[in-house]
């Protein structure tokens, strides 16, 4: 965590650059405004830190435009992390209850229910219906949206990772791993959650852990061990565990043609770039076709951070621009491998391409 001292030196040279890093910025490109940009948010956060201006109404709203995407860091040469220092600003909005109204919904809804969607708790499990489980060695922490809005993706993952003989089980209480609350600026929140996850897992007899939210495997990997909750056991994201029984992986004799969305917290956050590609490639027999933006430079499918909650018509945009990138490729499937992004993105598609995740995708191939 940067000391206040280092972030006002931080936001003073973001505020004073030619501000190049705005023509990749997804807000800039939702709002057409140099305030919801890396160089408006910095600029409002060093006028708060050096008291020259107090943060007002609309300049708490530019604070949580950002999705802390991190794509503006790609571009920083002095490498100024404008995510990290807008998450750490959000706290102090919190602790000071000036934080966006709307934001009381999702919070309350994962304090009585454990879920950011406002279902109950009690149906967290719903998907499984006759998806066959066990008590293997292999646990699934399935997050909230495969769980409530994208339960093909947890079905099609057990179901996948089954015929590769990985039989997994599931957590008998898991609940939202905390990014929703972490990202937003309510830690403390997030690690009640955090603790609770941590304690039953680690009491768990299993060997590895696998998720498919590139956002659960940030906070699993990062988030707790950086607040001191380490899980004791190895956590993989469905992709680094593909990959290490991909001989095991059906291929298709289909001329199919396949471009791939890099999740933020999966990619930038994470440098997980080429598993998922290698994937593809492996059970298409072609290359994936890449959109102008990809990898390090790959745009956000506009959910993330708590902008889709508080801004649906900014998020919709930034969805609709990727996936207009996408068509581009002249793909059939825009494949992710991330439910978060997959929901986002399929809700723009349309009839215009057909959007997967990762698991969606080779349950497709293998029938």
């Amino acid at each position: 965590m940067m000391d206040t001292n280092e972030i006002i030196e931080q936001t003073r040279m973001c505020a004073a650059c030619p501000k190049l890093c705005r023509h990749v910025c997804p807000t800039f490109l939702a709002w057409r405004s140099d305030s919801p940009t890396p160089h408006g948010r910095a600029l409002l956060i060093y006028q708060q830190l050096k008291g020259i201006r107090e943060i007002d109404e609309r300049g708490v709203e530019v604070i949580y435009q950002c999705l802390e995407c991190s794509n503006c860091l790609t571009y920083c040469l002095p490498e100024i992390d404008i995510a990290t220092i807008v998450e750490q600003f959000r706290k102090s909005l919190v602790s000071e209850k000036r934080f966006p109204e709307r934001l009381n919904f999702l919070r309350r809804s994962i304090e009585k229910d454990y879920n950011p969607f406002d279902e109950p708790h009690s149906k967290r499990r719903e998907w499984v219906g006759r998806t066959p489980l066990s008590n293997g060695r292999v646990l699934y922490f399935v997050g909230c949206t495969a769980s409530y809005r994208e339960k093909t993706i947890a079905r099609d993952t057990v179901s996948v990772l089954s015929d590769l003989g990985l039989n997994v089980r599931l957590m008998s209480d898991e609940r939202c791993c905390g990014s929703p609350l972490f990202r937003t600026g309510f830690a403390d929140d997030a690690l009640r959650l955090a603790k609770s996850n941590v304690k039953e897992i680690n009491n768990m007899d299993i060997d590895e852990i696998v998720v498919t939210c590139p956002g659960c495997y940030r906070v699993l990997t990062q988030d707790y061990p950086d607040h001191g909750l380490v899980i004791e056991k190895p956590v993989k994201h469905i992709t680094q565990l593909l990959m290490e029984h991909k001989e095991g992986l059906p291929k298709s004799s289909s001329r199919i043609t396949i471009t791939y969305h890099d999740p933020c917290h999966l990619g930038r956050h994470s440098g997980i770039y080429e598993e998922p590609r290698e994937i593809i490639r492996y059970v298409s027999g072609n290359d994936v076709a890449e959109m102008l933006r990809n990898r390090e430079n790959a745009m956000c499918c506009g959910n993330g951070a708590g902008l889709r909650t508080l801004f649906k018509e900014g998020a919709r945009a930034i969805a609709n621009e990727r996936i207009k990138q996408a068509v581009q490729t002249g793909a059939q499937y825009l494949v992710t491998s991330c439910p978060f992004c997959k929901n986002m993105l399929d809700s723009q598609a349309d009839d215009k391409i057909m959007v997967l995740d990762l698991p969606e995708f080779l349950r497709r191939i293998m029938k």
